[in-house]
């Protein structure tokens, strides 16, 4: 056979292959896109209608069409600029495990993964965003170093921070996306954007293109995260510098003590407004203080969760004691960031 007739006989060969293929759905050319400089894989949590994977239910809410609907939206957002090449591990309602979403990113090549999920709490007292990364070496760097970028985006969508964090289980990491991914090279952190059970989240959630806002913040603080220039030129993060953390020489544990310091004082009392001037001190070496709440009748009952500054470990804060009790008992609780607490000591309060 002549040189011309072999070439011939290898395209047909070739040809008939990745029809066989295509026809196996091994591939999905829709969605090979041209590589570019950097490969980032969205991950939307949950997902199947078997009813055994929907996430967190509340509200109205269902986290596993949340969860894609952000998706599609960081994805838009994501491909608006240049040197990034976007894949998703689902994008209809299906089943997938977390080791097939870890083993999808490293097929596609990714550079860092993103699981996009909402929150819910068997309090139902926590609200906020919070992201989670790997504990080890350099995807605690880089898991840590996009987690603060993600927390400024949501910030100013107006979410509480509860911050970056990390979580080690018997395995590893604790959460199996992650352990998957760092299992095979890849960075990866978890969104969790909300919470679907408080109400303060809620009046966000429910407002008017919510979903979208959260994938075009996750887009930009990865966007960020990576310096990109968007296609139209009108956004160029190339010379963007933002805070870098130092890769840790071994595991990165999550804090599981409760705060070291939570006691109060009375400060003033006024009878005719039955107001009560309290000051706290809270303070924990391994987490920040998030939260604080307090209580009239000893530690019985508790008041919905108030906002900590950080930036301060004592801070003052009005009580108004109910009408018809001649005298109170203060008790306020100091929660950190890994939702563990520590109340105060009990401070009496005479009302007549």
């Amino acid at each position: 056979m002549g040189f011309k007739n072999k070439f011939t006989g290898v395209i047909i060969t070739l040809t008939l292959l990745i029809s066989v293929l295509s026809s196996l759905y091994l591939f999905d050319f829709s969605s090979m896109a041209a590589p570019g400089t950097v490969t980032v894989v969205i991950d939307p949590g949950h997902g199947g209608n078997d009813g055994t994977n929907l996430g967190a239910v509340y509200n109205g809410y269902m986290e596993k069409e949340l969860t894609l609907k952000v998706a599609n939206a960081m994805k838009s957002e994501l491909e608006k600029y240049d040197g990034v090449t976007v894949y998703m591990t689902r994008t209809s309602d299906h089943f997938l495990s977390l080791e097939d979403r870890a083993k999808y990113a490293k097929e596609v090549g990714a550079d860092f993964v993103f699981s996009i999920h909402f929150n819910a709490s068997s309090e139902h007292n926590f609200y906020g965003s919070e992201v989670w990364c790997s504990s080890v070496g350099d995807y605690y760097k880089k898991g840590y170093e996009f987690g603060l970028l993600e927390q400024n985006e949501l910030s100013a969508l107006g979410l509480y921070q509860k911050g970056v964090k990390t979580k080690v289980g018997t395995k590893g990491d604790y959460y199996g996306v992650i352990r998957q991914c760092v299992a095979r090279g890849i960075p990866c952190d978890i969104i969790e954007h909300c919470y679907l059970d408080h109400g303060y989240d809620l009046q966000h959630l429910n407002s008017k293109d919510f979903t979208t806002a959260l994938g075009i913040s996750d887009a930009t603080a990865v966007a960020k995260y990576f310096k990109l220039k968007s296609k139209d030129g009108k956004t160029d993060f190339s010379k963007l510098t933002y805070t870098t953390v130092k890769k840790p020489s071994g595991v990165v544990f999550h804090d599981t003590t409760d705060p070291d310091t939570c006691s109060i004082q009375v400060l003033a009392y006024d009878s005719a407004s039955r107001n009560a001037l309290i000051e706290l001190t809270a303070k924990d070496k391994q987490s920040p203080i998030i939260y604080f709440s307090y209580s009239h009748d000893g530690g019985n009952t508790f008041c919905p969760l108030g906002m900590w500054d950080r930036t301060k470990d004592t801070q003052s804060f009005n009580i108004k004691i109910p009408s018809g009790k001649s005298s109170a008992n203060i008790v306020v609780r100091a929660y950190n960031n890994y939702e563990l607490f520590k109340d105060s000591n009990g401070v009496a309060i005479e009302t007549r």
